[in-house]
């Protein structure tokens, strides 16, 4: 089936769930994701991703499993988009592949148009399509790289088969030692490989039966041998080491899975009723202890039910007590801080009446009186005498003055005309 057609097969699944009445969870397959994931990995593979892909995006190479479950939603989505960049440009799509630091948004409606572009079915939103990892993301990555093998025209090849010569074996009673290593069911696998070599016997060579037709009748006619027998045995002897096929253990065969879970379901069976028994005496005795233990506690609780009662009333008589000290204690309190205030201000008042003793015992600030009045009493006998001094000065001027107006009145009333003329 064409992988082009996985969505209409799809919607045709879920279209027949909704109409038996079963849930779509419950009809798909749970693997799906598993399934798809190595579907991708294998395409990758084939388009030689490891070298073209990792090294020119700098990338590392991802597991099988990488977009089936959740590692990091924003690592997976870019990783996402880089790988579709890479299988759509083989498909002769190229655009810029996204930055490890975009925006979801922007990697999505990117890579949704270039699915357009190229012709591959997108129906998923990009709400699905966010978390970088699903069923969803397996399967445009499957379309993308299908596509892409298209495009550069692979194809599988025929098988080559390498023809072995096959020996005749002379002496049939000779036998191979098959030594091995493998329990339980390797028996199967031996006989397996055992019918595997008939089918290989009942192969019938062309190309060997052509050359067989060309041998001379010379080589045919020798069927006699002119070794002795010891010479076989000695043979025979030496070579016998070399066919022993040792077949070892392999840890991941279902066979020995199997095997092996049988033996841990035999051994857990076997252990289960023993341990049961155990167990079921070990609750019976819990059982009884634990009765033991409430038969105590009652008979205690009865013992010291006076006592309980009297710690009961001393505990509220200390609750009561240690109300009152509290209140008593805040009274303190309050008491003490007025006493440091009253002591602060009490302090005050002596400092300043020291201040006040020491200034009316002390005489200093007569003798700078006296002094200062005598300081006084000298610079204002010296201003006196200098307003005395300008007081004369300035009567000597009026004086003086007075003596040249009446002077020059005197000189005017004499010679009125001469003074007209210097009035002119």
């Amino acid at each position: 089936m064409s992988e082009e057609k996985e969505p209409q097969r799809r919607r045709n699944r879920k279209d027949r769930a909704a109409e038996e009445g079963v849930e779509e969870g419950v009809q798909e397959n749970p693997f799906g994701a598993y399934l798809q994931s190595e579907a991708v990995f294998d395409k990758l593979k084939l388009l030689n991703y490891d070298k073209d892909f990792c090294k020119s995006y700098h990338m590392s190479p991802i597991n099988p499993y990488y977009f089936a479950f959740k590692h990091d939603s924003n690592e997976q989505l870019w990783y996402f988009g880089s790988l579709l960049c890479w299988l759509l440009s083989l498909s002769k799509i190229k655009y810029a592949a996204p930055e490890q630091y975009d925006d979801p948004s922007t990697i999505l409606s990117t890579a949704t148009s270039q699915l357009k572009n190229a012709g591959i079915p997108n129906e998923f939103s990009q709400s699905t399509l966010r978390q970088g990892f699903g069923e969803e993301i397996c399967h445009i990555l499957n379309l993308a790289a299908q596509k892409a093998l298209k495009s550069k025209h692979w194809a599988w090849a025929a098988p080559v088969h390498k023809h072995e010569e096959f020996q005749q074996e002379e002496d049939a009673g000779d036998a191979v030692e098959v030594t091995s290593s493998a329990e339980g069911g390797n028996d199967e696998e031996i006989e397996e490989e055992a019918d595997f070599d008939e089918d290989d016997q009942d192969f019938i060579d062309v190309d060997a039966t052509k050359d067989v037709s060309h041998v001379t009748t010379e080589k045919a006619a020798i069927l006699e041998s002119h070794i002795t027998n010891t010479e076989w045995k000695v043979e025979v002897e030496r070579v016998l080491p070399q066919l022993k096929v040792h077949i070892r253990n392999d840890t991941k065969d279902w066979r020995n899975h199997l095997a092996q879970m049988k033996e841990n379901t035999s051994t857990v069976e076997g252990a289960l009723g023993d341990t049961k028994g155990y167990l079921s005496q070990l609750g019976q005795e819990i059982e009884k202890t634990l009765a033991k233990i409430g038969s105590r506690e009652k008979y205690i609780n009865g013992q010291l039910e006076s006592l309980i009662t009297e710690y009961r009333q001393n505990q509220d008589s200390y609750a009561m007590t240690k109300e009152r000290y509290k209140e008593a204690s805040k009274t303190v309190t309050e008491f003490s801080q007025q006493l440091a205030a009253l002591t602060a201000e009490l302090e005050s008042i002596k400092a300043e009446m020291d201040e006040r003793g020491t200034s009316i015992t002390d005489a200093s600030p007569l003798v700078k009186i006296r002094n200062n009045h005598k300081a006084l009493v000298a610079e204002i006998s010296q201003m006196d005498m200098r307003i005395g001094v300008i007081q004369h000065m300035l009567l000597a001027a009026k004086v003086q003055q007075k003596g040249e107006i009446v002077q020059d009145m005197t000189t005017r009333a004499r010679d009125p005309f001469n003074q007209s003329e210097e009035w002119k």
